[in-house]
C-alpha cells in the first residue's frame, strides 16, 4: 500500500520535470512550465510525494470568468462582470499511483484551500477547465457543473 503526503506547495522556483502522468498536456506543463510557474506568479503547485517522488500534484491560481461568457444560471446571478474565483489549473497523478485514491485527495485538497482564498479575498467559485472527458466524468462526481455555453466546469464556494 502507498502512503502519500499530505499536498505542500513548493518552493518558488522548484519543478516536477520527472512528473508523469500519462496526458500530453499535464506532463508537458510539468516538464516545461512548473518551474517557472511560481516565480513568474501564474500559480502556485501543491506536491504529494510518495517515497521522494511526487505521486500527484495540482495547481491554483486567483481567475475570473467573464460573466458575459456565461450563459446564466447561480454563477452569474448577482456577479460582477468579471466573477472573481480560483482556478485549479493543473491536476494529476502519476501513473505509477493511479487508481488508489490519491486524485480525489489533491482534489479535496484543493477544495480546502480555494475556500480559504475565498474567506481572505473573494470567489464565487473553483473552476477547472478538463483536459478530457475522463477528466471531466472525475469533476463531475465531485460536485462540478458545467458553466452553461462553456468548456469549463465550476463548483460553489
Amino acid at each position: 500500500m502507498s502512503t502519500f503526503t499530505k499536498p505542500v506547495q513548493l518552493p518558488v522556483g522548484q519543478g516536477i520535470e520527472a512528473f508523469h502522468c500519462g496526458n500530453t498536456l499535464v506532463d508537458g506543463w510539468a516538464k516545461n512550465r512548473s518551474a517557472s510557474a511560481r516565480r513568474r506568479g501564474s500559480a502556485v503547485i501543491y506536491a504529494s510525494y510518495c517515497d521522494g517522488a511526487v505521486a500527484g500534484f495540482y495547481t491554483l491560481c486567483t481567475h475570473s470568468v467573464a460573466r458575459e461568457n456565461v450563459d446564466g444560471g447561480w454563477f452569474v446571478r448577482n456577479s460582477p462582470s468579471q466573477v472573481p474565483t480560483v482556478l485549479l489549473g493543473m491536476m494529476g497523478v502519476d501513473e505509477k499511483f493511479k487508481g488508489l485514491g490519491l486524485g480525489a485527495s489533491l482534489l479535496k485538497d484543493a477544495i480546502e484551500n480555494a475556500l480559504k482564498i475565498s474567506a481572505l479575498a473573494g470567489a464565487r467559485a473553483l473552476v477547472v477547465n478538463p483536459v478530457d472527458d475522463e477528466a471531466a466524468a472525475f469533476y463531475e462526481h465531485f460536485g462540478f457543473a458545467t458553466l452553461p455555453g462553456t468548456n469549463r466546469m465550476a463548483l460553489k464556494l
